[in-house]
């Protein structure tokens, strides 16, 4: 059986549902096409802390306890390693195990970040494959901001920016060759739920800060909360709730949102594991997909995997403007806005073609996301087919 290593983050971003599940949608995929798989994370002794914030050890640490727990239940801890401190403590595979697998496998996949800090491993993939989740950022990092972000070690680049490398998005390409690839959805972990479940708030799950401002050529590329101050009066606008599990430190940024009419729940609760997101996205109506600024401003074809699982699971998507004409179909199920205005349009049609939108929804994602369709193409064009 061929071998694929993986590398991403689960156990560094612990109790964030949607930050797993795009790891582990790879590693369906990949199982579903026939490889055997191995997952593997490094965490630094930094980045352990206990259930009271406090520093602590590796086997002590929320970090540990999320990893285990989440592989454990996808079944998934033959097929892991969670590596600590260059490899001085580990849980399942050990370095030692992760860099003999790395000799026999075909490829190493990267998904976001930088490679792992063990150069034997890297040295021993045959294909390092890296991919891109924070397109803009990633290239303005690398290109003007000279950060090494796993750019010049890897031999075949992938970017769910759409547009990155086109005439119509600005942002360089640091003299690299990129290939475009679309979220990763493992179809059976989201049924379709469509109108089934009786759903009258629109939501998203979101950080309202994130990286911080880039500029280039005289442009600032921003944070989310740019574009989400834009349709601040949305909620006084329509007849329905809008509501958002929101990683929100400003206290004045969220009162703001509140006097504005906006919901606002803790991601922590609602979407802390890959469960309880899941069932927070079915019982939403449809996604309000207000995107960071950088993707906006760089038109840079980006959608999130968050909303393609919205799409998944049959709930409609109103996907703030990225430049994704050329891409995907757009106006039912997938429906794109500039303005307020196009906003409150989009969600009047939603509300009148609500059945048509949810088919529409699930029917994209079985086109475009489905994990074995993404990652055939993927490995097609890495010479691994």
């Amino acid at each position: 059986m061929r071998k694929i290593l993986v590398c991403g983050t689960i156990a560094n971003k612990p109790y964030n549902g949607g930050q797993s599940l795009i790891a582990l949608q790879y590693i369906a995929g990949l199982k579903s096409l026939g490889f055997n798989v191995l997952f593997f994370e490094h965490l630094t002794a930094e980045a352990c802390w206990d259930q009271h914030q406090k520093p602590c050890g590796f086997i002590e640490s929320v970090q540990y306890d999320y990893f285990v727990e989440i592989m454990t239940t996808f079944s998934l801890a033959r097929h892991s390693s969670l590596l600590y401190n260059r490899g001085q403590q580990h849980w399942r595979a050990s370095l030692d195990d992760v860099l003999r697998f790395a000799h026999e496998a075909d490829a190493l996949i990267v998904i976001g970040g930088r490679f792992p800090p063990f150069q034997d491993l890297v040295s021993a993939a045959r294909k390092k494959i890296f991919i891109d989740q924070d397109p803009v950022y990633t290239q303005l990092w690398s290109a003007v901001y000279h950060q090494e972000v796993g750019i010049a070690e890897a031999d075949v680049l992938f970017t769910v920016g759409l547009n990155i490398g086109s005439a119509v998005c600005p942002i360089p390409t640091c003299g690299k060759s990129w290939h475009t690839i679309m979220p990763v959805i493992d179809l059976k972990f989201w049924p379709f739920v469509g109108s089934s479940i009786p759903a009258g708030k629109i939501t998203t799950v979101a950080a309202w800060r994130g990286y911080a401002p880039l500029e280039y050529q005289g442009e600032w590329y921003e944070q989310k909360a740019v574009e989400f101050k834009r349709f601040l009066r949305l909620p006084s606008k329509i007849k329905r709730p809008v509501e958002v599990a929101l990683t929100i430190d400003e206290e004045e940024d969220l009162d703001l949102l509140r006097r504005h009419g906006w919901r606002i729940v803790d991601p922590r609760i609602h979407a802390c594991d890959p469960w309880s997101y899941r069932a927070y996205i079915a019982q939403s109506r449809a996604e309000l997909g207000i995107f960071a600024n950088a993707y906006v401003k760089a038109h840079s074809g980006w959608l999130s995997d968050r909303s393609a699982a919205y799409l998944a699971s049959g709930k409609p998507v109103l996907a703030q403007d990225t430049g994704l004409a050329n891409h995907l179909p757009l106006g039912t199920g997938l429906i794109p806005f500039r303005t307020e205005e196009e906003l409150i349009a989009a969600i009047d049609d939603l509300d009148a073609r609500y059945d048509e939108h949810c088919l529409e929804a699930r029917r994209l994602a079985e086109e475009y996301f489905c994990a074995e369709k993404v990652l055939s193409k993927l490995l097609t064009q890495a010479d691994l087919a």
